[in-house]
């Protein structure tokens, strides 16, 4: 049976040091990630190692909002070997066939969004609307695909989000809350829409899919299995999952190791 891992990366496989959530001894990290040189995502060893093993029995799928050069920053999480054939960026709006975009793929995304007239020019001024505060520190796009602002955490009035939720979607945007970072997504660029198209072009039997933000549920919901970090955004708003759903036990970084195991054992019983 042919399997495929879909996988969200920041804050399910891969981890800053402030989200790690847990004290790791410094043996016990790889690098995946620097920015201006630094040292920025971590894996465990374990939990890198078990990726690298899964390539044997399961398509490894990256599934994340990233845009393209800010994905091609994650080489270490493949040690040196060549990345995936695919990858969904962009939260979907773009799938990577070998490092380059599927163009029909994202002119078929931006139609969509033109016609539902959720494209980010008409985002921005409603955004400067609503959002003129002191907590939001940065307004920034995504390849002109999505907005997200860069926000002081502390000062964001959680109190309000359920009625900015409610604002955004009536005008065809989702929002989520991760971190620093609170994105607007249109409706039409979803991860599982981009997973649904590489599950069809690899003739994959059986999805297992992982994540842990509000972004990452309907990838989660299409999988056959999914598994859901218990410390990100998704399982703290209670959203609601279906049964096929599992919550993780660990959280943080470890919460990597314990997906990445379930997957290795998934594919054992399946393959």
């Amino acid at each position: 049976m042919k399997i495929l891992f879909a996988s969200d990366l920041d804050g399910t496989l891969i981890y800053s040091r402030n989200s790690m959530g847990v004290n790791v001894a410094e043996e016990e990290l790889v690098e995946v990630e620097k920015i201006n040189g630094k040292p920025y995502s971590f894996m465990t060893q374990t939990s890198h190692q078990a990726l690298l093993n899964i390539g044997s029995s399961a398509f490894f799928l990256p599934v994340t909002t990233r845009t393209q050069a800010q994905y091609e920053r994650v080489t270490g999480i493949f040690d040196g070997a060549a990345s995936p054939q695919y990858a969904v960026i962009s939260n979907g709006a773009v799938i990577l066939e070998n490092g380059k975009p599927v163009k029909e793929w994202s002119e078929e995304i931006r139609q969509q969004c033109i016609s539902k007239k959720t494209v980010v020019e008409t985002l921005l001024p409603l955004i400067k609307r609503y959002f003129s505060e002191e907590w939001v520190l940065n307004i920034k796009q995504a390849d002109d695909w999505f907005v997200y602002l860069i926000i002081d955490r502390a000062g964001f009035p959680d109190d309000k989000l359920a009625s900015y939720v409610q604002v955004f979607r009536k005008i065809g945007w989702s929002m989520s809350l991760q971190g620093r970072k609170l994105y607007f997504m249109p409706e039409s660029i979803t991860k599982a829409g981009a997973m649904e198209w590489v599950k069809a072009r690899l003739s994959a039997e059986y999805v297992v899919a992982a994540g842990d933000s509000l972004l990452d549920l309907n990838l989660l919901e299409s999988a056959d299995k999914g598994f859901l970090a218990v410390h990100g955004e998704a399982f703290r708003n209670n959203a609601a999952i279906s049964s096929h759903i599992q919550i993780t036990e660990q959280s943080g970084i470890k919460a990597g190791e314990e997906i990445l195991a379930h997957v290795a054992n998934i594919a054992q019983q399946q393959g």
